[in-house]
């Protein structure tokens, strides 16, 4: 069949290992042009790991909470997200996820648009205020 891919088994996900953990992605237009319109992904960070405080210019993201526990930074809001939790992320907002908890937390992220002259993060944990919101 030729045209766009619906199915995504879990052997097709494209894994990229991180320090926080492991990102599998679901859905990564990057590498595969003939898919629907975002990015998606399982995500796991591991205890005392976090992903910090960067943006995504021109795509909002989502990210849903399958388990463990998260401490979420939205700007220079901060709460504790638990297993059905979720929150959704304005493009180009400054946000980060920790892992202070004791077990690995796994989320579902979702990233749209695909497709965006913009690069798909910008890291800005080395800029003020974000540098110094968490000790």
């Amino acid at each position: 069949m030729n045209g766009p891919r619906f199915f995504f088994p879990q052997s097709a996900f494209h894994q990229e290992t991180v320090s926080q953990g492991l990102n599998e992605w679901i859905n990564y237009p990057e590498t595969d042009p003939d898919v629907p319109g975002l990015f998606a992904a399982r995500a796991m960070i591991k205890p005392g790991m976090g992903h910090d405080f960067h943006r995504h210019p021109g795509r909002e993201e989502l990210i849903y909470v399958l388990s463990g526990t998260i401490e979420q930074w939205v700007r220079r809001e901060r709460r504790v997200l638990a297993a059905g939790d979720a929150v959704i992320i304005p493009a180009g907002w400054e946000h980060a996820s920790f892992n202070d908890g004791l077990t690995e937390a796994v989320l579902f992220v979702a990233l749209a648009p695909a497709t965006s002259d913009a690069p798909l993060a910008e890291d800005v944990s080395d800029q003020t205020p974000w540098k110094t919101l968490r000790p």
